[in-house]
């Protein structure tokens, strides 16, 4: 009954740690497995992962002008014409590669269900198990791909609409 009791109370703490997680940290720990030998399964598990690799990429390069708009508010950065107008004109780059990005998660999404339905077929039979798990986890890596993608569109579009309005309150200043 102890033993029970521990382990109920092991699953209850690994639960709540992971619930305090961004999707990006949890995208971290998503490892990318070795190749099966199937070409097909291996390239589409590579763009997924290259995908996923990209977008972390993405999200810590988004810290970054974050933190202009951080110093915006602040005060500790001056509130230029040029200097917003460069942070728009970031974001806009940035907003633009998520929705390329975005495609890409459709087209991975659709293609990893079109190999998971075709894995019992792959030859030789002994690598149809391994090429349906990594296409699953691949899968997994295109989920996380579209949350981030979904989260950071958000918050740039955002991002966006406050350096609007602060350029429109410096123009009418001039």
């Amino acid at each position: 009954m102890k033993s029970l009791l521990s382990v109920l109370i092991i699953l209850m703490l690994s639960t709540v740690i992971a619930v305090g997680q961004s999707t990006s940290e949890e995208a971290k720990m998503l490892k990318n497995p070795k190749d099966c030998g199937v070409s097909q399964y291996d390239d589409f598990k590579n763009s997924s992962f290259s995908l996923l690799s990209e977008l972390l990429k993405t999200d810590a390069n988004y810290g970054g002008l974050k933190a202009d708009i951080a110093g915006f508010k602040s005060g500790e950065k001056e509130i230029t014409i040029d200097a917003v107008k460069g942070d728009i004109s970031k974001f806009k780059k940035l907003k633009k590669s998520l929705e390329t990005m975005d495609e890409k998660v459709v087209t991975l999404t659709s293609e990893g269900n079109d190999l998971l339905k075709e894995a019992t077929n792959v030859k030789p039979v002994t690598k149809v198990k391994a090429a349906t798990d990594n296409t699953k986890e691949s899968l997994k890596a295109v989920d996380y791909s579209k949350k981030m993608i979904g989260e950071l569109t958000g918050q740039v579009s955002s991002d966006i609409e406050y350096l609007s309005e602060q350029l429109s309150g410096l123009e009418t200043e001039e």
